[in-house]
């Protein structure tokens, strides 16, 4: 088994600082926002206006990853990301000072995810790119489970690191987060360009979004990007609301919640993928089944014991389900069409971001366990979608790794 090629443990540190940081954003705005005055749609839109723009712009670095390299499109993603988080705790500060208040704060709170969206979506497709670049056919679910276990170990550290400095500074986590990724931009411009030495012996075609080579991968990763969201948004509320709704340390105790669901994912992300190589097919299968179990167990979780269980389901399941999609959607188009096909994924994940403040939201305010409800039965409709399309050459169980490199363009015929 050969070891993987340094660069992806770099890359991974980028996503560690972008999961931490985006951790601490969603840690810190649900509480916050009763106190800025922001109502929770509006607490919806600020999630939403940075999915929105991930949503548009990730196909575009992705497509020009694969014009230009990979390097320069991730050094504006990590910068982008850090730009971001200092406007953003800037906002923070100047709303709890009330310097900053009314519609003018959420201006200018949008502004900061927007540019997390703009800039910040060229990380993911960029990264995922040069790892398959780097890797071979059964090195490929590997490479992006040790890639996405960098952004899943920041969900950890960045719930970790809020819910002890928050009480001290709103503003220190994004700064320090902001630093790291400065530093992994600046390691990654040291490095050298790597041109894909493949990419003249394949020719598949220009890749569009129904294809059939991708597009069943893209509907599943849609619908882990509408639970996950709606899942995101709504637990801190479910953790003030339901699970210890007369506690002051709702905060600290939704963060331990984050922290469990990242330790789930880098659990599925580095043993499943990573050290036992499980078949990219195998890992969906899996993945979307717990977590389609996991969302309906919060639904009845009344106790902080049994919503960390199934925190930490719904993240093993996450983790899983998510690095089977980034590798078999990368398996099944040539090496001039990685950056695109990693831009399509980035940008199906964050539709949820943009359909929960419209269906979420409203589902939590009717009954706070309405929106994991709606999820369980969505997963399980993926569910019953992947054992439909199962023909398709990597959502197989077995036999992946016998099937010749000039396939990874087709789809068998139904």
């Amino acid at each position: 088994m050969r070891k993987l090629p340094s660069i992806v443990w770099l890359l991974s540190s980028g996503l560690f600082f972008v999961g931490a940081g985006q951790a601490v954003v969603f840690i810190t705005i649900p509480p916050l926002a009763r106190d800025l005055g922001l109502s929770e749609i509006q607490t919806g839109i600020i999630f939403a206006s940075s999915a929105l723009a991930w949503m548009v712009f990730s196909p575009y670095w992705g497509k020009l990853s694969d014009r230009i390299g990979r390097k320069l499109i991730v050094v504006i993603g990590l910068l982008g990301c850090a730009c971001s988080l200092i406007l953003f705790s800037s906002a923070l500060t100047l709303g709890t000072s009330e310097i900053l208040i009314g519609w003018k704060l959420l201006a200018i709170l949008i502004l900061a995810r927007m540019i997390n969206g703009i800039l910040g979506s060229a990380t993911r497709p960029g990264a995922g790119a040069w790892v398959a670049d780097v890797t071979n056919l059964e090195e490929r679910g590997a490479g992006y489970g040790r890639l996405n276990s960098g952004f899943s170990a920041g969900r950890i550290v960045g719930p970790a690191i809020a819910g002890f400095l928050l009480v001290i500074s709103y503003t220190l986590p994004f700064y320090i987060f902001s630093i790291g990724l400065g530093l992994v931009a600046l390691l990654l411009i040291r490095q050298p360009s790597i041109k894909n030495k493949d990419k003249n012996d394949q020719k598949s075609g220009d890749l569009r979004l129904f294809d059939n080579r991708v597009w069943p991968f893209l509907l599943v990763g849609a619908c882990l990007g509408v639970c996950n969201a709606a899942l995101v948004q709504t637990s801190s509320f479910y953790f003030q609301d339901v699970i210890v709704p007369k506690s002051s340390n709702a905060i600290a105790l939704a963060s331990l919640g984050f922290m469990l669901t990242a330790f789930g994912s880098i659990l599925g992300q580095l043993i499943l993928a990573d050290r036992l190589r499980v078949s990219p097919g195998s890992l969906i299968r899996y993945g979307t089944l717990f977590c389609a179990v996991s969302l309906f167990c919060i639904a009845l979780s009344n106790s902080l014991y049994s919503i960390y269980i199934s925190l930490f389901l719904f993240g093993l399941g996450q983790g899983t389900q998510s690095t089977g999609l980034a590798a078999s959607i990368s398996l099944s188009v040539g090496p001039e069409n990685q950056g695109k096909a990693n831009g399509f994924m980035g940008m199906v994940l964050p539709i949820g971001h943009i359909i929960s403040p419209i269906i979420a939201m409203p589902l939590y305010m009717n009954s706070p366990e309405n929106p994991y409800i709606l999820g369980g039965i969505t997963m399980f409709g993926a569910l019953i979608f992947i054992q439909i399309n199962s023909r398709h050459i990597w959502i197989r169980r077995k036999g992946y790794k016998k099937i010749n490199i000039e396939r990874n363009q087709s789809i068998e015929e139904s």
